[in-house]
């Protein structure tokens, strides 16, 4: 995985202070059809106000037939796996979905994203369904997030 911390003319332009990209090598090491990649670390305080992603290149390979990209939180004391991005589909057998905003627990119903109150880590959360995510040949998704430090201001 790549970590791209953002110009202030992207963040500017594009209201997000990091890029994550990710190839669909990231995903191939683990014989499962499940694995979380840590993104960022956090403390108290250090929250996500936006969140979106692009598909560069969708899912492919082998008998996989869908992966559904989750992005969520993963901290001391609380957890939800895709409480930022939920349940996006980005494999070419199963109706990709090119670009995705923050549609999670955080952002829904008037929310405007999440501030922990522990530490712990942002995570994205890959499940493939048809087989192990070492089966995967192609791909690679660019996931954006602003992460605003509290604790720090």
């Amino acid at each position: 995985m790549k970590v791209t911390v953002l110009s202030n003319a992207q963040m500017a332009q594009m209201g997000f202070t990091h890029r994550f990209e990710i190839p669909y090598t990231d995903l191939t090491s683990t014989a499962s059809t499940s694995v979380a990649i840590s993104l960022a670390t956090y403390a108290a305080g250090k929250g996500v106000t936006a969140a979106a992603y692009k598909l560069v290149t969708p899912f492919d390979g082998g008998a996989t037939s869908a992966l559904a990209l989750d992005v969520g939180h993963n901290g001391a004391t609380t957890d939800d796996p895709d409480s930022i991005l939920d349940n996006y589909e980005i494999h070419v057998d199963a109706t990709e979905v090119l670009y995705g905003d923050g549609n999670g627990a955080v952002f829904a119903t008037l929310r405007t994203g999440y501030f922990p109150l522990d530490a712990g880590a942002y995570e994205a959360t890959f499940t493939a369904t048809g087989a192990n995510l070492t089966a995967l040949t192609t791909g690679e998704v660019h996931i954006y997030l602003n992460i605003v430090d509290l604790a720090t201001g």
